[in-house]
């Protein structure tokens, strides 16, 4: 059913209290077909743009709750366009982790300093830094997924929120969030998801578009994010509640 009369503050309120328990991760890192796409279509792009976030109830000032996390092998240039579209407020890191010896290998982007510090010493580090709290909770990592997202899962708890958009496109100055769920024209987000990606485009990247590309079938559909609804909800079998948007079809080839 729809919206329920609910308004987007509503939503993210209930949201931001229910602080539900750290879930196993089920799928890790999904097959992209999109990637694939970008690789053959000589499209410059990255990935592992994390947006680490306390939650509001905790601490609801944008400048302080948020933390840009860059997970990559090395940081150079190609990072170097989207770190200059970020909110000059935020902090930067770029990490390296060092799994089997619980290290992790961080570099401040603003100041340049880095360092290697214990797991313990970054969960306390990044805490700190977004004026959070420890909340309790705690779930398996799945092996397919990147040795960030693993570490939030098993040691930061309940009182953050980790999120990523699947691509960025370094010529285009674009995000674009890949979906594999298409029904009557209609794409889907979680509300969670949607609530997130809201406070990415409105408190971090203010002067980035973000267009949500939904492949179903072979079939490409796009809907940019800024004219969707999140009051717009609907129970999906399976899924839960999930915020539905209209999608239109996309030739790939004009829009690469």
């Amino acid at each position: 059913m729809y919206g329920r009369g609910k308004t987007s503050y509503d939503l993210f309120l209930q949201w931001e209290l229910t602080m539900k328990e750290v879930k196993k991760e089920k799928f890790g890192s999904r097959k992209s077909m999109l990637k694939n796409l970008l690789l053959k279509s000589d499209i410059v792009f990255i990935t592992n743009i994390w947006v680490v976030t306390c939650r509001s109830a905790i601490n609801c000032d944008k400048n302080s709750r948020y933390l840009v996390c860059i997970e990559s092998d090395k940081y150079d240039s190609n990072y170097e366009n989207i770190v200059k579209k970020i909110n000059e407020n935020i902090s930067i890191i770029h990490t390296k982790f060092i799994e089997d010896k619980e290290q992790v290998f961080v570099t401040n982007i603003k100041t340049k300093e880095s360092g290697l510090v214990s797991y313990t010493r970054f969960k306390n580090r990044i805490i700190e830094l977004t004026k959070c709290k420890y909340i309790d909770s705690f779930a398996l990592g799945s092996s397919e997924s990147t040795p960030l997202s693993r570490f939030f899962r098993e040691n930061m708890g309940k009182g953050f929120a980790l999120t990523d958009i699947d691509f960025y496109l370094t010529e285009k100055e674009l995000f674009i969030e890949e979906k594999t769920f298409v029904r009557n024209n209609k794409g889907y987000l979680g509300v969670g998801q949607c609530i997130s990606f809201q406070e990415i485009v409105n408190d971090i990247f203010p002067d980035v578009e973000l267009k949500i590309i939904c492949i179903s079938k072979g079939k490409f559909y796009m809907a940019d994010f800024k004219d969707i609804d999140s009051k717009n909800t609907k129970v999906i079998k399976g899924w839960g509640e999930m915020v539905e948007f209209d999608v239109k079809p996309l030739n790939m080839d004009d829009f690469l």
